[in-house]
């Protein structure tokens, strides 16, 4: 085997490492691996094969370390060694609960039960998100969470943490709420004069999907959009008209309907024109 390094270093990643152990990841071909230890002074050879995924034990935990990798590329020879250096943590990271499963779900309120999970520094804690959102630190279950949102698809995420708030890799799990609720009532409509644009103040609906319904009356539907205005044209002069807007989710539940005639009331027919 040529021994002489002439080609780029490896390419690496390390999968983990836990108080005991560590395992590294040549993402670079090779047909032999060569893993040295220089953690000490004297270099030691610790593997030698073709597996490009090493995995060390009995290391010491809160303890620094220096690896090298180099990969034997036949016709080429040895690749520079790449520098492979990480500490050993000096505690476990925390495990977290093996489930977290809700219960007791109504419209606007979920419960959840999850097995313990484990920690080397002083009792379990864990922290619970909705939505990446903090919701509480609970010490044990059950948690009830009692401000969801009607129309969402939330995801609820558990993590075991420890005395010096080390946290575990979460678990996650989604709970869908029905929407009932109707989105709330568009309010100030209004219109521009001769080009005729309805426009209106947003309405609010814990989905978060909204699409707008505009009418030239009941059960006279001139379109659907989710903007805030809508231009109409092909009116008539000297005719008033009544245009409504309602809101509705994605549940289908509509809001109530709000009006407002043009030209307005009080005002002379003749005085407008038609466009």
């Amino acid at each position: 085997m040529n021994a002489e390094a002439n080609l780029p270093p490896l390419e690496f990643k390390i999968n983990y490492i836990t108080w005991t152990t560590f395992q590294v990841e040549a993402t670079s071909p090779a047909l032999t691996y060569i893993l040295t230890d220089y953690s000490f002074g004297v270099p030691t050879e610790l593997y030698r094969g073709p597996n490009g995924i090493i995995t060390l034990d009995n290391l010491t935990k809160n303890t620094n370390y220096s690896f090298t990798l180099v990969g034997y590329v036949p016709p080429f020879g040895n690749t520079e060694p790449a520098l492979v250096e990480f500490k050993t943590p000096d505690r476990m990271q925390p495990k977290p609960p093996s489930f977290l499963e809700p219960f007791n779900q109504t419209l606007d309120q979920v419960s959840f039960f999850w097995s313990p999970g484990e920690v080397e520094g002083g009792e379990p804690r864990y922290e619970i998100r909705r939505d990446k959102s903090l919701l509480d630190t609970p010490k044990t279950p059950p948690y009830t969470d009692t401000t969801p949102e009607q129309g969402r698809d939330h995801s609820y995420c558990i993590r075991t943490f420890d005395d010096g708030f080390t946290f575990s890799e979460p678990v996650c799990v989604n709970v869908y709420f029905e929407d009932l609720t109707a989105p709330t009532k568009p309010t100030g409509l209004r219109t521009s004069n001769l080009a005729l644009q309805l426009s209106w103040d947003e309405s609010y609906d814990s989905s978060g999907d909204i699409t707008y319904i505009v009418d030239k009356g009941i059960d006279d539907e001139l379109g659907r959009t989710k903007q805030l205005e809508f231009s109409i044209t092909g009116l008539e002069a000297g005719v008033r008209y009544e245009f409504g807007v309602t809101a509705i989710d994605n549940s289908n539940n509509k809001s109530d309907r709000e009006i407002i005639s043009y030209p307005a009331i009080g005002i002379s027919l003749k005085d407008k024109r038609g466009v």
